[in-house]
């Protein structure tokens, strides 16, 4: 299903575990395959600490600011370096091509927080909850 609507070029948004499931294989699931539309692999992030010591939990649950690549994404369009949005998860992408790359955020490990390709657009944080910046997000795909 998916597949077929991205072969006829309609704009696809996958959020969180929607981007996860765009890409090849994840962590979470040995042996079992993503729809592979995207190059790249879901990894759990790993047990790390702050700058202050305090160890850094998992799953990852709260705000964390976007950096944006050098791609110019219309998913983006109006938002800013730094803005913040909200993360609720275990698991990361890291893809294979570095241009499908639209933004990273820092947790531990510096982690591919959206992903485009063509119509393909995904975002490892909920836009839905991350307030007026969430909502603009969503405001640019629709306007697609």
């Amino acid at each position: 299903m998916i597949s077929e609507i991205v072969d006829k070029n309609t704009p696809f948004l996958g959020i969180c575990l929607g981007l996860q499931l765009l890409f090849e294989s994840s962590e979470e699931s040995p042996g079992v395959e993503g729809l592979g539309l995207l190059k790249g692999k879901i990894l759990r992030i790993p047990d790390g600490v702050a700058e202050d010591k305090r160890p850094l939990k998992i799953p990852h649950i709260g705000w964390n600011s976007l950096e944006f690549t050098e791609k110019k994404s219309e998913l983006f369009k109006y938002i800013h370096d730094g803005d913040f949005v909200y993360f609720v998860h275990s698991y990361y992408l890291q893809a294979e091509n570095e241009a499908d790359v639209a933004a990273t955020t820092d947790y531990v490990v510096n982690i591919h927080a959206a992903a485009e390709h063509e119509n393909i657009f995904a975002t490892q944080f909920h836009p839905e909850k991350s307030g007026e910046i969430g909502l603009r997000i969503l405001k640019n795909f629709i306007e697609l």
